[in-house]
């Protein structure tokens, strides 16, 4: 197993987030709020139950499969999946609402050189310059960069 399968036997009612590659992140606060982080906006998806007891269960098993333990006196867990994804959770008694998960998604899309301009990580000089310097290793063709 190297990734969501690992957890998703443990997840069914939330299943179809998980699943959906543009869905970055799941939140699940407490058995009834479920929010999801979908092209970086956050946002609530309603009619999505866990049931406090079944969520509970859930998080354990979750935390067993990874190799790790989540009860009330290590109430927090804070593991990867084999990919890289980031399986957060809390419980009572440090969290207030209830039990709380985060399942944060490794993106595994390779971002092109065109794409960090597009997003403005990187301008086009400064793109240009990075180019040089993997295709001339031994330095830039042009020295006046």
């Amino acid at each position: 197993m190297n990734g969501f399968e690992m957890i998703l036997p443990f997840l069914k009612p939330i299943e179809h987030l998980i699943l959906d590659d543009s869905i970055s992140e799941v939140m699940v606060n407490g058995p009834d709020q479920v929010f999801i982080e979908k092209a970086g906006f956050l946002q609530q998806v309603k009619g999505v139950s866990l049931g406090e007891k079944s969520l509970m269960v859930a998080v354990k098993n979750i935390a067993r499969r990874l190799g790790n333990d989540i009860s009330e006196s290590k109430p927090i867990l804070d593991s990867r999946l084999p990919d890289g994804s980031r399986v957060a959770a809390v419980i009572p008694p440090c969290s207030l609402s209830g039990v709380t998960l985060t399942i944060r998604k490794f993106n595994t899309r390779h971002f092109e050189m065109q794409d960090l301009i597009n997003a403005g990580t990187l301008d086009r000089s400064l793109a240009n310059r990075l180019e040089d310097y993997v295709v001339h290793p031994g330095g830039p063709t042009n020295p006046s960069h």
